[in-house]
This record gives C-alpha cells, structure tokens and sequence, in this order.
C-alpha cells in the first residue's frame, strides 16, 4: 500500500507546480530587427536631431550588461536638435495582462560629470503613446553601471499591454542612455505550492484509484 501511495505521490509531482511563462525576452543583438517583431520606435523630440532615435548601442561609450559589446539599445541627446526637448520613445509588443506581469531590465547612462538622462518607463493599455501610461515611474539613469529595475503588473483577464521607455529631459543636459535584457515573465499563480487545477484533478483520480484498489 506504501508503495501505491509513493507512486501516486510521484505521479502528481511529475506534473510540476504553477510557474511563470514568459512574455518577451530580449537581449537587443539586433535592433534593426525589433521594428519587424512588433516593437515601436517613435522619437517625438522637439525639433528632432541628427539621430532617428533608439539605436544599436555603442561599445565606445560603454559595452551591453550581456553578451556582445553592442548589443544592447541606446538614445542619446543628439535624438533632438541643440535646445530642443528629448522625448524619444520605445515600445515593447503587445503582451497578454491575463495572469499579470513582472517585467525587469537595465539601464546605464554615459558617465560624464555635468550631464543625466531622464528615463520614464511604464505600461499602457496597448496603445503606442505615453499619454495612455496606466503605471509610470521616471528615473535618472546610473552612471556607475549596469542596473535593474523592474515593474509590476496587476493580472487582468482579456487585457493586453505594452511596456514603454521614453528618454526625456533637455538636450542639453542630457547625454547618452542604454537599455539591456529586458524580460516579462506572468506573475506566479496560484501562489507557490499551489498546485494547477488539473494537477489537482490528476491527484484525486490517483487517490481514487488507489481506495479502489484498496477494497478488491
């Protein structure tokens, strides 16, 4: 009988717990590719600049938080003209609310006294536009290295979001900020140690048939 029990142990642990799954990954090693997986570029600096917006990152000014030296995305304060304001934007694809969001990153900023980089990041409904943020935190990017940062989202069923980036301030204050290993994972649920609903299916059968056995 032990043994019957063990086995039916075993069985409902092979089927595994509740895990996250994840929603985008991207080490950024190709920029030139985002545009045809669904990311938005959309530099609103005012009056624009000499460079189109988020690009390729530069090993000349610092190397990628992982993998090669470049591969990582930048904006830098040549986004908009001399005088002008920095609003280059950056939007991930769509990715499902259903079981909720952690999205983590890094950002960096060049490390020249004198200047900072103002980066907003948030989530929207979908919509490629700042003004439809739902949840937006605005940071200085650190100039001492590589750091993480992360955003939580709240599960909600048959809703989808984008999470967006923009990199603001004054031209002239700012200077040159890279983005690197962005990753959005579904929130844990059930809790740890909850089993999945057909995990729990599978388990009461098991005992089922195991008091079945037992009578005969």
């Amino acid at each position: 009988m032990i043994k019957k029990w063990m086995l039916a142990l075993t069985l409902v642990s092979s089927m595994g717990w509740a895990q996250a799954a994840v929603l985008l990954a991207e080490d950024f090693d190709d920029v030139s590719a985002l545009p045809g997986q669904g990311w938005i570029f959309d530099n609103q600096s005012q009056p624009p600049g000499v460079a189109p917006g988020w690009v390729q990152g530069n090993p000349a000014v610092f190397e990628a938080h992982e993998g090669a030296p470049d591969a990582y995305i930048a904006s830098s304060f040549e986004s908009a003209a001399p005088g002008g304001e920095l609003d280059d934007r950056l939007f991930t694809p769509v990715f499902s609310l259903d079981n909720g969001a952690v999205a983590s990153f890094w950002l960096r900023g060049a490390a020249d006294a004198g200047f900072s980089d103002i980066v907003v990041y948030g989530y929207t409904n979908g919509a490629p536009d700042t003004g439809a943020f739902i949840k937006s935190m605005t940071v200085t990017a650190p100039q001492d290295g590589w750091t993480e940062f992360t955003l939580t989202i709240d599960p909600m069923a048959g809703m989808f979001a984008r999470l967006g980036f923009v990199h603001a301030g004054e031209e002239a204050r700012a200077n040159y900020v890279g983005l690197d290993t962005l990753r959005i994972d579904t929130l844990r649920a059930p809790p740890s140690g909850v089993p999945e609903p057909a995990t729990l299916l599978i388990f009461g059968l098991g005992m089922a048939g195991l008091a079945a056995a037992r009578r005969r």
